[in-house]
Parts: structure tokens; C-alpha cells; sequence
């Protein structure tokens, strides 16, 4: 296993605390908050797309009409979702699906959300935030990734008048998973060499694991190149758990309210001799553990750190340098 592949993937998952801290310090949750006037539509393309369907989610906890939508998807649907106040996730400002979906959607205004503020998405909104998470090298998305989710909770939680999420919390995260990535490589690579043998990964979640599942789904397929699929925890249940086999990698995204439906799944699959993982707060049964433990508005945040981890590991033991995937580019821009 070399430690020189992926090593800007590696840099980047470490710098991400920084980053978080930094945006405690900011005010770009208070102006997203102030931003979402009315009915809320959330677009953004790949991983854009997983931070906008748990945007959503944070949203409608709050009593907010909130909806996400692929970007590639948006102008098919664009009567339903017209006069909208837009959220227009991308890392890049430079996407051309994110774009075109802004022609056919007519919003009411648009809000970016963006690591490039300088940039066609950044001229075209009505209001720009930086997500500040500074560059990246690597293809993978990593802290574009958690920054632009750190916003989108905390802004949640303003304009429903609920301050559990705060800088305060933000920042105890952020000390958290830095202490825990400074011990993480023995706790990470042994399940991911395991992991990078078998033929395929299923990743289960619920609610707010949901996105989270997708997204780390996106990062094995980008960086390991194994197949991956991320479910609902209970839908998986109703077929997919077919194909699942003694080579199966399953990890489930647990928090306390995910517990019961996620472990109900993780369950079914120990008679099926998967090779079972759990990413989260929550322990089930037996079941190896990954991942730090922090509190529960800013949980997302540590799974997506540890299954960035896990996907730097197994590219490694796979020999894939996970900062260069093939046939991938940092922005899809067409003509």
C-alpha cells in the first residue's frame, strides 16, 4: 500500500476541521438563513447534489418547504419547481448542468453556494456565499463538500429559530475529528483492506444518512473504482438485499434515530456472511465501529470524514491514486 497515492485526497480530508472552524467564525449560515424566502429548491450535480438533498432534509424538519433536485434533472421539471427561491450548489461555479437548470427554472432569486465565488454561477446569483473551503486538488470532493453541508445545517437551524446548531457546537466538532484524524490510520486501514477485496459495497442509512450513504457511494466509485450503492436502510430490504453475499461490504451510517431501521438491515445481511461495518454515533451489536463520536447536530460531518478515510485506504490497498481518477475532471463544462 503506498502512501504516496492520493496523497492531496489525504491533505484535503485533514485540512477540513480548519475549514469548519473558520466558517464558525463567518457569517455565511446567517446569510444564507436570511436568503430563503418561500418555497426553497436545492440544485447541484454529484456530490452538490447529496449536500442539497440534506439541505433539504434540515429544511423541512424546520417546517420549510424544501426540495432537491439533480441539476442534469431540473429542466424536465422545471413547472413544478418554478418562482422558487433556488440554492444553486457547485463547487465550481463553473457547471454547465447547474446553469442550464437555472434557464429553465425562472427562479424567484438565487442564492449560490459556492467554493468560486468568481465565477458564471456567482455572476448570475442574487446572493453569493464562499463556502470557504479553499482548494482542492484532488478530484474527489472532500471539503467543498462538508463545508457547503456545515452551512446548509447551521442555516437550517437559524431560520427555524433553533440554535442547537451554533458556532460553539461547530467548533467542539471541528476539535473532535481533528484529534480523531491525528490517530485514525490503524482504526481506518484494517477494515479497508478487508473492505477493498470484496466485489462490492452497500452503504445503508436513514434520514440525514441517507445523502450521506449516497455521497460516500460516490467517493469508493471515484477513488477505488469498486461498484458501490447507497440505499435507504429500509427500502434496502424490500429486494436489493438480494444481491448481497459473503462478498459483500455493507456499512451502515447509524446515528440514535437511524438505529433501529439501519440495524434492522445490518441484521439481514449477517445471515448473508456480508462483511459488515457501522459508520455513526450508534452501536449495533457487535458490529466493528469506525469514526469519531461527536455530538448530534454536526454527526453528518464525522461520517463524511470516515468514509473519506475508508475510500483513501482502500484506493491504496487497491494501488488507485485516489487524487486522479480516471476519466474525471474537477468540473463538468460543456458547450
Amino acid at each position: 500500500m503506498s502512501k504516496e497515492l492520493g496523497r492531496h485526497f489525504e491533505r484535503e480530508i485533514f485540512e477540513q476541521p480548519d475549514r469548519w472552524e473558520g466558517l464558525a467564525r463567518s457569517d455565511a449560515s446567517s446569510a444564507l438563513a436570511a436568503a430563503l424566502e418561500g418555497d426553497v429548491l436545492l440544485i447541484g450535480s454529484g456530490s452538490s447534489l447529496f449536500a442539497a438533498q440534506l439541505g433539504a432534509i434540515a429544511l423541512r424538519r424546520r417546517g420549510i418547504d424544501a426540495t432537491a433536485v439533480a441539476a442534469t434533472e431540473a429542466p424536465g421539471d422545471h413547472r413544478a419547481y418554478q418562482g422558487r427561491t433556488v440554492v444553486a450548489i457547485s463547487q465550481s461555479g463553473r457547471s454547465t448542468d447547474v446553469l442550464r437548470a437555472l434557464d429553465a427554472l425562472r427562479p424567484r432569486s438565487v442564492v449560490a453556494l459556492t467554493n468560486t465565488s468568481d465565477s458564471p454561477l456567482g455572476e448570475r446569483a442574487n446572493v453569493t456565499i464562499d463556502v470557504a473551503a479553499g482548494p482542492e486538488r484532488a478530484i474527489p470532493a472532500t471539503k467543498s463538500v462538508s463545508c457547503t453541508i456545515a452551512i446548509l445545517l447551521t442555516a437550517a437551524s437559524l431560520r427555524g429559530g433553533d440554535q442547537s446548531r451554533n458556532a460553539a457546537v461547530l467548533v467542539r466538532t471541528a476539535e473532535t475529528i481533528r484529534a480523531w484524524l491525528r490517530d485514525s490510520t490503524a482504526a481506518i486501514a484494517v477494515p479497508a483492506a478487508r473492505i477493498a477485496h470484496c466485489s462490492g459495497i452497500v452503504i445503508l442509512g436513514t434520514d440525514y444518512g441517507v445523502p450521506i450513504a449516497r455521497e460516500a457511494a460516490l467517493k469508493f466509485k471515484e477513488a477505488t473504482y469498486m461498484h458501490a450503492e447507497g440505499f435507504e436502510a429500509g427500502e434496502f430490504r424490500h429486494g436489493s438485499a438480494a444481491m448481497a453475499d459473503p462478498s459483500t461490504a455493507a456499512i451502515g451510517i447509524v446515528d440514535r434515530d437511524g438505529s433501529p431501521i439501519v440495524g434492522a438491515a445490518m441484521r439481514d445481511l449477517a445471515a448473508r456472511g456480508a462483511l459488515r461495518l457501522v459508520v455513526g454515533t450508534e452501536p449495533i451489536d457487535g458490529i466493528e465501529r469506525v469514526g469519531p463520536i461527536v455530538d448530534d447536530p454536526y454527526n453528518t460531518l464525522a461520517a463524511l470524514v470516515t468514509v473519506q478515510l475508508l475510500a483513501l485506504h482502500i484506493a491504496r490497498t487497491r494501488g488507485v491514486d485516489s487524487d486522479a481518477p480516471r476519466g474525471l475532471t474537477k468540473a463538468i463544462v460543456s458547450p
